[in-house]
């Protein structure tokens, strides 16, 4: 039953993908239940649990993202000795950042669901990702390419 929710979602996913890359917020939408959905069947997350994890886990990524995009926003051409020493300073600070966030949030996903499944969601996440990259890559390879030299 579950193979078939997540079968199910993945076809719309698809279908709706070409329509999406139009409208980001619609893919994003999309591309969120998908990832509530594999997330919630790997973790076997019941409905209470659930409830409670998808705040916390939300919050967390929400955090995460910012921390990341901090990490992305510096340009390293033209960077002076002093510029990048302080760039790569920075770095270690944002990974610092990134681990107490790691640590916050997993004290209070232990008190809402067991930790067997606390430590499995770093794993669910990088599977959920492979997958939709390899569909992504298989999209690509699929769809025809316009070339403006050809007539």
């Amino acid at each position: 039953m579950k193979k078939l929710i997540l079968v199910t979602i993945a076809m719309i996913f698809f279908a709706g993908w070409s329509h999406a890359q139009n409208d980001r917020k619609e893919f994003n939408k999309k591309l969120n239940s998908m990832r509530i959905a594999f997330i919630t069947q790997e973790l076997d997350l019941s409905a209470d649990e659930a409830k409670v994890f998808w705040p916390i886990y939300d919050a967390y990524t929400a955090e995460r993202r910012t921390l990341r995009k901090k990490k992305q926003s510096t340009s390293t051409k033209g960077m002076t000795a002093d510029e990048a020493e302080e760039m790569i300073e920075g770095s270690f600070a944002n990974d610092a950042k990134e681990i107490e966030l790691k640590k916050k949030y997993y004290g209070q996903l232990k008190e809402v669901i067991p930790v067997e499944k606390v430590a499995k969601l770093s794993g669910v996440e990088m599977e959920f990702r492979k997958k939709i990259l390899k569909a992504a890559k298989e999209r690509r390879k699929n769809t025809p390419r316009y070339s403006p030299n050809k007539k």
